[in-house]
């Protein structure tokens, strides 16, 4: 293995707020909203497709909140295409990658393709909304915020966008995105929620913002209010300027190999965070050779879009993919570069030859290399001895032992620590 580096494990710092008592935090965010709903009224709540931390804990206790006022909740999947734009794969996607089932959450979970259009944008295009939640006597929207892989604008991935997107399903996600090939998405974003949220149905009661820290915690859960889109806009907005600041990230600039172990719709809408590895339009840093992923999360269900993103990847991992569920998705958001498939290799000893064989300097010691679990876990990694030097004068890096050769099976296989 003396062509390869020696790689060292390091743990990173970050900024730790943390929401203690989830179902309090709900409570106390969800009651100005409550008085709206009567006795009987059927109310929608939303579920995401990504892997939100407590989420389950958060719609079984606005669940409990509606019940207790006299409503009627079930649940919407809210994710597009997610699940192969299907209505039973919705459900699934809801099960593995939130712990999101009636049993979980207390309450039916109603899932249909079907929508209703509520308008039309500047631009000419349909706006769209799930038929479910359109019929409802209210809807209570929940989602993440955090900065979008894909732009950046006033709002970026959040409530506004699960009204749009979300709560779009396929048609109405596919709709917004062939937009967005002329027009800006951060515009369109904003056009159609303000549509959305002006029409007579559905009837929005409200909003629950949550936000993560950089280890996969709740930070923070807020109350959003929807009476005006002015005002849902201004709260949004606030949150995701925190949410920035809480956006883990890889401590580097440059980098000649990254290896990522995992990537998956749960992690990421681009399977790794445009905004870790550097992709996301307008970043110039972190500068990476060669990005080598070597497998899909269970949660993802097949789904890799934005493997695209990958430089190399092993022949097995192509095992894992669902090409329906795959292109569905790109072709849904009109990005057909996220399901392009990379180099491919027999082993990681290959892998690792090809990404390396790319840098100009030939030395295993100069190589500058990390390995992550994937995007939104970065507290530890893994960095060749290449680094050890911005290691050492970083305030917020720890070295946890000295470097060690990268281990293999009998295969070529490395031995995840993970």
């Amino acid at each position: 293995m003396g062509d390869l580096p020696m790689m060292m494990r390091v743990r990173q710092e970050f900024p730790r707020p943390i929401e203690a008592d989830i179902a309090g935090a709900v409570r106390r965010e969800i009651a100005p909203f409550l008085g709206r709903i009567s006795t009987g009224a059927r109310i929608a709540v939303t579920g995401s497709s990504r892997g939100i931390p407590n989420l389950a804990m958060v719609l079984k206790e606005v669940v409990t909140c509606i019940r207790e006022v006299g409503g009627e909740p079930f649940v919407v999947p809210g994710m597009g295409s997610h699940g192969g734009a299907t209505a039973e794969g919705q459900v699934a996607v809801l099960a593995d990658s939130n712990d999101i089932t009636e049993a979980s959450v207390g309450a039916p979970i109603v899932s249909s393709m079907e929508v209703v259009q509520v308008g039309t944008t500047q631009t000419g295009f349909p706006v769209y909304q799930d038929k479910n939640a359109f019929e409802a006597d209210g809807v209570f929207v929940i989602n993440r915020v955090k900065p979008h892989t894909g732009f950046t604008g006033p709002v970026e991935s959040g409530l506004c966008k699960m009204l749009v997107i979300g709560l779009g399903k396929q048609a109405g996600a596919s709709r917004i995105h062939q937009q967005s090939l002329r027009v800006e998405m951060q515009r369109m974003i904003l056009d159609a929620s303000k549509i959305i949220l002006e029409s007579a149905r559905p009837k929005f009661l409200g909003g629950l913002a949550l936000l993560d820290n950089a280890f996969k915690e709740t930070a923070r859960i807020a109350g959003v209010p929807m009476d005006s889109h002015e005002a849902m806009v201004s709260a949004e907005s606030a949150l995701l300027e925190q949410a920035y600041e809480l956006l883990p990230r890889i401590p580097f600039t440059d980098i000649d190999t990254l290896i990522v172990e995992e990537m998956g719709k749960n992690i990421s809408g681009t399977g790794m965070d445009s905004n870790v590895v550097g992709t996301k339009p307008g970043l110039s840093a972190p500068s990476i050779g060669a990005i080598y992923v070597r497998t899909l999360t269970e949660a993802t269900h097949g789904n890799a879009t934005g493997i695209g993103v990958a430089d190399v990847i092993p022949r097995r991992l192509l095992d894992q993919i669902d090409l329906h569920s795959t292109y569905m998705n790109a072709y849904t958001s009109k990005n057909l570069d996220g399901a392009k498939m990379p180099l491919m290799v027999e082993t990681d000893m290959q892998a690792l030859q090809v990404c390396l064989s790319i840098r100009p300097e030939s030395d295993p010691s100069t190589a500058r290399v990390v390995w992550i679990q994937n995007t939104s876990r970065l507290g530890e990694f893994y960095a060749s001895s290449a680094l050890a030097e911005e290691i050492a004068a970083s305030g917020r890096l720890e070295s946890l032992g000295n470097a060690k050769p990268l281990s293999f099976d009998a295969t070529g296989a490395m031995l995840t620590p993970w």
